[in-house]
């Protein structure tokens, strides 16, 4: 009589980490425009916090998409786990250029933001696909 061996995926893949990656570079070329922007004086200070709200929402989003290779059933997860990477990548950074970390409530509130949207780019990615599959 033969063994039974369970067969799972791994949670954690490389193309999740592309897709965090991805998020990160969009978010640096949002920045890097948004400060293009304010050097040749097209835009005023009070442009800052809404261009990084949205940044903050718009580019784990972009992970999560990127995060998925074609159609799965664990869509949610593969973008969760993006868009952790991704935040966890872009904290990184900052204590990086800033040569300390301050963490706080406040990064702990954009991960749980990051986590959500990267969930909801992953689902929103494997809905095109699976529309794209009935026609």
């Amino acid at each position: 009589m033969r063994k039974r061996t369970r067969r799972t995926k791994k949670m954690f893949t490389r193309r999740q980490f592309v897709g965090a990656l991805i998020g990160c570079g969009v978010a640096v070329l949002g920045m890097g425009f948004l400060a293009l922007l304010l050097y040749g004086n097209r835009a005023g200070e009070e442009a800052v916090g809404p261009v990084n709200g949205i940044l903050k929402v718009a580019c784990p989003f972009v992970a999560g998409f990127f995060a998925l290779k074609g159609p799965t059933e664990r869509s949610a997860l593969s973008g969760a786990i993006a868009g952790f990477v991704y935040d966890v990548v872009m904290v990184l950074l900052l204590c990086a250029f800033l040569g300390e970390c301050h963490l706080s409530w406040a990064m702990l509130g954009d991960l749980v933001i990051s986590v959500a949207t990267g969930m909801a780019g992953a689902m929103v990615r494997n809905l095109l696909w699976e529309y794209g599959r009935k026609k």
